[in-house]
């Protein structure tokens, strides 16, 4: 069965997740010592933050960890990310949501979506980037595919 849009979006976003979570716990640390993930908590929603896990075992998922990343831009990220980044992310949290909601994604919704994460992990050194952009590739070929097949 061929895969959905939908499905590859939400693959991202597990790669999302498993690139920044790195990243976003070693720059709140940075910040902020031991209180980072008071910090961490503090900065979602009071819904998101009933789902947080513990210091000890975090539990974030794609929305928490770009809440996150927005709120806590002026104190940790904008330090070492730039506005493209932030720019990202805040595109990124309406994929999350729009996926979230099972709202239909195009495939320009989805290669743009792919671009966006694969950018965003890029941008922090995340390994997850090289899946997203095969997975970038292969949308691409199954729209080529499709175009040569229908002509």
């Amino acid at each position: 069965m061929a895969v959905t849009n939908h499905e590859r979006v939400g693959k991202a976003l597990e790669l999302l997740k498993a690139g920044l979570v790195p990243f976003v716990e070693r720059e709140l640390k940075e910040q902020y010592a031991q209180l980072w993930f008071e910090r961490a908590k503090g900065s979602v929603s009071d819904l998101q933050s009933d789902l947080f896990g513990s210091a000890e075992k975090p539990k974030w998922d794609a929305a928490a960890l770009l809440a996150v990343m927005w709120n806590q831009w002026n104190e940790v990220f904008r330090k070492v990310l730039g506005q493209a980044e932030r720019t990202l992310v805040s595109e990124l949290k309406e994929v999350r949501n729009r996926w979230a909601h099972q709202q239909p994604f195009s495939s320009d919704d989805t290669y743009r979506a792919l671009d966006s994460v694969n950018g965003l992990l890029s941008d922090v050194s995340a390994p997850e980037a090289a899946e997203v952009e095969t997975m970038n590739v292969e949308l691409l070929r199954v729209r080529f595919d499709e175009q040569v097949g229908t002509d």
